[in-house]
């Protein structure tokens, strides 16, 4: 038979116990108290995160396919040219402009010959994926030059996405690493007349070219200001 433990000798082993659990908590909080003096203040605080970085819009044709030239209907005075943009945008929607024979120099400045539609998508995320966009010509307001610049019947239509265009710059983008574009061929033509079937592409080297990448357009494209008068 296992003998009762003795009252006296249980309160013995406490009382002893007390001062070495006493000298370690003591120890313990001495140890928190210096490392809160040494920094200040013993706070826990939650991690930061910053927003993702903006990142250029990349856009991706849908329709017309890019590889095949548009001909103009003769009825149908509207053309709209569908694209998608991916993009990571910090809270700034995405402008789009519709250009005019894109490339070639234009009144000496212009590295288009005009804008002739617009559209705009709301700002969004690469995460969130590619989000579609629509820019219309509308050749009731625009009407396409024919004249020597050009091949003929033959001109070019190019989307290009930005986070900011500035007018000062030609209507270019105001950051030229902030952009992207597609070019679609475009061909007026009367069904009744002899219509080619492809434009040649760009020549450089033939045809004065300039693009919106070119950093002269910040002096060159700015209006000089109007005296109105008093």
């Amino acid at each position: 038979m296992t003998a009762p433990t003795c009252p006296s000798l249980l309160r013995a082993a406490v009382l002893a116990a007390r001062p070495r659990f006493a000298t370690a908590l003591a120890r313990s909080l001495g140890a928190a108290a210096l490392a809160a003096s040494a920094t200040g203040c013993l706070v826990i605080s939650p991690p930061e995160y910053d927003h993702p970085e903006r990142t250029p819009p990349v856009l991706t044709a849908v329709f017309p396919p890019p590889h095949t030239p548009v001909h103009i209907d003769p009825v149908n005075m509207i053309t709209n040219f569908h694209a998608t943009v991916l993009s990571e945008d910090n809270g700034d929607p995405v402008k789009v402009n519709l250009y005019l024979d894109y490339g070639r120099l234009f009144i000496d400045t212009h590295p288009h010959r005009g804008v002739v539609g617009r559209a705009s998508v709301e700002a969004g995320t690469i995460a969130g994926g590619q989000r579609p966009v629509t820019a219309t010509l509308d050749r009731n307001f625009d009407r396409l030059p024919n004249d020597s610049m050009t091949e003929g019947e033959c001109h070019t239509i190019t989307m290009m996405a930005s986070h900011t265009f500035d007018d000062r710059k030609c209507d270019c983008p105001d950051d030229p690493n902030d952009m992207s574009w597609i070019t679609w061929q475009l061909i007026d033509c009367r069904p009744d007349e002899q219509c080619p079937t492809s434009c040649p592409a760009l020549d450089c080297q033939t045809t004065r070219c300039r693009f919106c990448d070119d950093p002269a357009l910040a002096t060159d494209c700015v209006r000089p200001e109007v005296d109105a008068g008093p």
